[in-house]
């Protein structure tokens, strides 16, 4: 019994409805014409578009409205302050974009050897064993050998743009990741 008056209930507020928006479509004034032949200047698909949602339900224009502001990323407003948040709105959005959260810099690089030139490798191998710790010859030998490789990970800036110049002066080509 619960359910029959439910519905009942429902169809007699979505008739209301219907009939309060048909009322208050015939309440809004006809567009100026600007074309001889009744044009406002704007084009069919947009005509046929204002037409449809004319046409449409309180719930169809509820339902079309969430789609809108889902696909168009807009939030929700308050409907008192629609105006002049509208506006507001606006400038916080200007705001945002220029405040937008600076980018964060990287505090540890890696540095890695892409090429080496030949007539320099000696004087290489002599500049990563001094500048990298734990590196022997044979090692310093072996990561020069082995280019494109790291020479060393997660490197503070600083320490890591002193290893790039050292090699760059040795003629290696180097760069931080």
């Amino acid at each position: 019994m619960l359910a029959r008056v439910c519905v009942r209930r429902s169809l007699s507020a979505l008739s209301r409805k219907r009939a309060l928006s048909a009322a208050a479509a015939a309440t809004v004034p006809a567009p100026v014409q600007d074309g001889e032949d009744g044009e406002i200047g704007v084009s069919e698909n947009v005509r046929s578009i204002a037409d449809q949602i004319c046409n449409l339900t309180l719930m169809e224009t509820g339902q079309l409205t969430k789609v809108l502001k889902s696909r168009l990323g807009i939030g929700d407003i308050a409907i008192g302050a629609a105006a002049p948040a509208a506006s507001a709105s606006a400038a916080a959005e200007a705001e945002v974009v220029e405040e937008a959260p600076p980018v964060e810099e990287k505090k540890e690089f890696n540095v890695k050897l892409i090429s080496v030139d030949a007539s320099k490798k000696i004087k290489l191998i002599k500049a990563i064993k001094e500048s990298v710790p734990g590196f022997n010859l044979v090692a310093a030998k072996k990561l020069v050998e082995s280019a494109p490789c790291t020479v060393r990970e997660n490197v503070p800036k600083a320490d890591a743009e002193k290893l790039q110049a050292a090699l760059t002066e040795f003629g290696a080509e180097v760069i931080m990741d």
